[in-house]
């Protein structure tokens, strides 16, 4: 009996030995790394690299015109014992990207240093910019870190207020209207006003001269810039109008500025209401739609109608017991198909301050048969 509890105890030692030997040698073993090595945010493990950024990580360029390109460099010293690789993880959008002496990546020895290049471009950014990018490293207690460009951009050429010169309501009994803006360049303050053209070289013209010290100040400009003053003409079309006029400049990055002309003439001979709206008409029926037009004094005046919109017919015909009155229809036709009709109306005229009138029109044809 005595023997069999000996045996006992004998095997269950020895499985208490395997087992111990079992897991110290699993213990003993490799090991597989927790996290693999250059995840963004995770240890590399077992390398004794060290990457040290020289300076900020961001760089204030200042002021940069649109559609430019930018880049800065950023040195990193390897200050460990082993290699230091770096490559670019992400960047904040495509017009970023950071660049490596060796390609895609760096390779840093012991005790050397590398450069970074961060190329970016402006393209149409208006305003406060900022763009950036992510590096890997494989140093573990640096295993990714930032680099950032922020600044303000700006079109290579600005027009203030804006680049819509708008008259609103004028009166053809003045020969000459005027609206102002201000164009100059933030880094260009040299800028120079080869030549201008205008859509209605008779109606539209412009003349500029420097700004004076005091409104370059208003605008953030310390030197340079053009007060450019537009005249809208006493012969332009009554009613709404839209010209345009374009400023050529020795701006590489900019050489035309276009500034929209708009507003509305007024005359001896004025539509009432200045414009035609008719919507939700049936396109199976048709319809009709009328406008007053009044010739101040009560003129009697030669009218006739010079243009109309592709889909509709258009009248004009004297108001027998008002002189100086005149009544313009617009038909849409029946059986007109589904579809916006949108345009003018250009009446010609033999009244000497008034040759022509426009009337915008805005019809929906809806139903179509």
């Amino acid at each position: 009996m005595k023997r069999w509890i000996l045996l006992a105890v004998c095997v269950v030692a020895l499985a208490t030995v395997a087992v111990t030997v079992q897991f110290m040698g699993a213990s003993t073993g490799p090991t597989t790394p927790m996290y693999p090595v250059g995840s963004a945010g995770q240890k590399a493990s077992g390398s004794k690299a060290k990457a040290v950024v020289e300076g900020e990580h961001t760089y204030h360029f200042g002021t940069m015109a649109q559609r430019a390109t930018g880049k800065h460099l950023w040195v990193v010293r390897n200050e460990g014992k082993d290699d230091l690789i770096l490559w670019m993880l992400s960047s904040t959008c495509s017009c970023t990207l950071a660049k490596f002496k060796n390609g895609e990546k760096a390779v840093v020895k012991p005790g050397e240093s590398t450069e970074i290049a961060l190329e970016f471009e402006t393209r149409e950014n208006n305003g406060v910019y900022e763009k950036g990018a992510e590096i890997g490293t494989n140093d573990p207690d640096l295993p990714q870190f930032s680099l950032h460009v922020k600044g303000q951009v700006f079109p290579a050429v600005m027009v203030y207020p804006t680049s819509t010169a708008s008259f609103s309501t004028i009166s053809n009994d003045e020969d000459d209207h005027k609206s102002f803006v201000a164009v100059y360049s933030k880094d260009k303050p040299n800028l120079k006003i080869l030549k201008w053209s205008s859509s209605r070289p008779k109606d539209v013209t412009i003349d500029y001269q420097p700004l004076e010290p005091k409104e370059a100040k208003e605008l953030g400009v310390e030197k340079g810039g053009f007060k450019v003053t537009i005249h809208a003409g006493s012969n332009l079309p009554l009613g709404n109008f839209r010209e345009e006029v374009v400023l050529t400049t020795d701006h590489p990055k900019q050489p035309e500025v276009r500034v929209s002309v708009v507003g509305r003439m007024t005359g001896p001979v004025s539509a009432v209401p200045p414009s035609l709206l008719m919507h939700q008409v049936n396109g199976k029926t048709g319809a009709q739609g009328d406008l007053i037009i009044t010739v101040r004094n009560g003129r009697e005046t030669k009218m006739e109608v010079e243009k109309t919109p592709a889909g509709v017919n258009v009248e004009i015909s004297p108001i027998n017991d008002k002189k100086g009155r005149y009544r313009l229809s617009v038909t849409v036709p029946p059986g007109s198909p589904a579809r916006e009709i949108e345009g003018e109306i250009v009446i010609k005229t033999d009244h000497p301050k008034a040759d022509r009138v426009t009337v915008p029109v805005s019809i929906w044809v809806q139903n179509a048969p």
